[in-house]
């Protein structure tokens, strides 16, 4: 999870993923290839094909447009025949950061799930008829398109002077040596402020403040000193790319919050997203994709679980994230805040993260072994010390606190792939990966040292990591993480709040006075409420309304034609009323309309005859 408007160099602009023709190559799952990282292109040809492929269920329309006029493209999956996209609950779900291009893929892969099983899956078919869903695979467009494939000097309509010397993009980093890669080069110095590990002489690490004897190195980007002024590769191809810290809610500045911007929705493209769900109250969901933990993020996002208002919303938010764990197969269910925490090495988990151990049972402190007792009373009343709030990851001016707290909509995040943690103690380290390296990918993302003459420097070794420490993976690994990141989302979809009438037997009172009496129940066939309690409390979520229509021979006796039977909880949880009829003209037929509507949990209707 970046930070974002960030000043982002593309130091490994030539090689950063693998990408091929998206039509020119074996396609790993029935059309289309999900092993490698497309393009813009590439996306826009597949969604493009994708909506030609299933016109009846999908549009696809522009969110926004960039600033190097790229459309950001949404896909919206719906049937028509079980009604309009705004009459269904709403799923929302997008992926934002440039270079986190594993948990784009898990977007489209969903995408392609979704369609290619609607009619044979019962699920997909279940969650396509049911929801309206928008799917925004890559938010970032210009900033994806840099990672992917380089940004020469002067496209970009808003560069950035990383040097502050008046001039753009004018030292970037080079590939000196021809072999396709930029990475990293080393010479030694005295004064240098790094030395050779001694677990991995392939491994630098930082020299002690003490340490006199010795070899010592200073490291470059692999590259040359363009512009003569002394340093090396300080002023790259770059730009400023999208961040999940300049949403509205609870924002603050670059100087409080590194991506905040100058003000809340700075960037164009994050106020269309929020323009958007502003626009369309019947989103009851919304899921923003990331890189990299394997990690399920909940709110808060700026202070402990004890802040939530409503406890209801906490405790669905703690059982669903860490039923998640089992569908997605990753290892840690956490608010945003207490994240830092459950990565250090040896850190006890709070009693609000669920986290799958090394063997791989999903466990939470105070249940021990999983499953979650059946009344989902996990306890969420953690101690907090004040003076432990600093210690956590504060993300102001996010995603999911402006979508939950304004909105009110049940918001989550993820932390796709993760490279192996080989003694499960929260970190990768350099011998972690390493090891990964050799054993898993045959050397495929370390080039060893090797001798350099430099133009300028004279001897330097040139070597070190092909990708940055978001290593995205690759081939077969692409496809894996996006099949589990899909299996997390469609169970997110699952849990869409649905209203249902249930209607009882026509009861005859006294039939001869055309008395009869009718129960009619709504329930909720979803695991969420109708609404959040925080999206009830705002007023931002109409109550649920049944509605009762008489045919002009039916007089209602008792029961109102219109009934606010504010939020309904999930699980089946229902509402029932009780009407009296009077049929007044028994010959001919009687009917009573029924039907139920929830702004974020769709709507029901059915006939009723009264009389036999």
């Amino acid at each position: 999870m970046r930070y974002g408007r960030l000043h982002f160099a593309i130091v490994f602009l030539l090689v950063q993923v693998s990408t091929g023709a998206l039509f020119g190559q074996e396609r790993a799952l029935g059309r289309y290839d999900f092993r490698h990282y497309y393009t813009y292109d590439e996306l826009t040809a597949y969604l493009t094909d994708i909506n030609e492929a299933y016109p009846e269920l999908t549009t696809l329309t522009s969110l926004a447009t960039s600033q190097m006029g790229r459309e950001v493209w949404m896909l919206v999956i719906n049937n028509p025949e079980t009604g309009a996209p705004e009459e269904k609950p709403g799923f929302f779900v997008n992926q934002i950061h440039a270079g986190e291009v594993i948990a784009a893929a898990s977007g489209q892969y969903t995408i392609w799930y979704l369609l290619d099983r609607y009619g044979e899956d019962d699920e997909v078919t279940r969650i396509v008829d049911n929801l309206s869903l928008y799917l925004v695979p890559r938010l970032d467009v210009d900033g994806a398109e840099a990672y992917l494939t380089g940004m020469p000097a002067g496209v970009d309509p808003d560069p950035v002077d990383d040097d502050s010397d008046g001039s753009f993009d004018e030292d970037p980093p080079q590939d000196l040596d021809g072999d396709g890669f930029i990475v990293q080069m080393r010479q030694i110095d005295p004064l240098g402020e790094w030395k050779v590990s001694s677990e991995d002489p392939r491994i630098l690490v930082r020299r002690m403040a003490d340490e006199t004897q010795g070899t010592f190195y200073t490291t470059y980007t692999e590259g040359i000193d363009d512009d003569g002024d002394g340093e090396y590769n300080e002023d790259s191809y770059s730009s400023r790319f999208l961040s999940n810290r300049n949403y509205p809610w609870n924002w603050q500045p670059d100087v409080l919050q590194r991506g905040g911007g100058s003000y809340p929705m700075e960037e164009s493209i994050t106020r269309a997203e929020v323009d958007f769900v502003a626009a369309n109250p019947h989103i009851a969901i919304y899921l923003q994709h990331h890189c990299c933990g394997r990690i399920i993020l909940r709110p808060p996002t700026t202070g402990p679980d004890a802040d939530f208002r409503f406890r209801n919303d906490l405790e669905v938010y703690q059982v669903a994230t860490a039923r998640a764990l089992e569908h997605s197969g990753w290892n840690l269910a956490t608010s945003v805040f207490d994240w830092d925490q459950a990565q250090q090495p040896g850190a006890n988990r709070k009693r609000t993260q669920a986290y799958r151990d090394k063997e791989g049972n999903i466990r939470n402190a105070p249940y021990g072994m999983y499953p979650i007792p059946e009344n989902n009373a996990l306890d969420f009343s953690d101690p907090v010390n004040w003076d432990q709030r600093d210690r956590g990851y504060f993300a102001y001016g996010s995603s999911l606190e402006t979508m939950y707290l304004v909105f009110g909509i049940f918001s989550l995040a993820d932390e796709h792939w993760r490279e192996p943690d080989y003694n499960w103690d929260g970190l990768v380290t350099e011998v972690e990966r390493l090891r990964w390296n050799d054993e898993e990918l045959g050397g495929a993302i370390f080039i060893d040292w090797h001798p350099f003459e430099h133009p300028t420097l004279g001897d330097v070794e040139i070597g070190g990591w092909k990708r940055s420490k978001v290593s995205p993976p690759e081939g077969e690994l692409v496809e894996r993480e996006c099949e589990a990141g899909n299996r997390y989302t469609v169970y997110l979809a699952t849990l869409a709040p649905r209203v249902e009438l249930s209607i009882g037997e026509v009861e005859a009172i006294d039939e001869q006075a055309g008395l009869y009496q009718l129960d009619i129940s709504v329930k909720n066939l979803g695991a969420l409420r109708t609404a959040t309690e925080q999206g009830e409390w705002l007023g931002v979520v109409e109550p649920v309304r049944l509605e009762v229509s008489p045919s002009d021979n039916v007089e209602i006796l008792s029961g109102e034609t219109r009934v606010d039977l504010g939020q309904i909880n999930g699980a089946s949880e229902s509402e029932e009323t009780t009407y009296v009829f009077r049929v007044t003209d028994p010959a001919s037929e009687a009917t009573v309309a029924v039907s139920v509507w929830s702004q974020r949990a769709g709507r029901d209707s059915t006939v009723v005859r009264i009389n036999r």
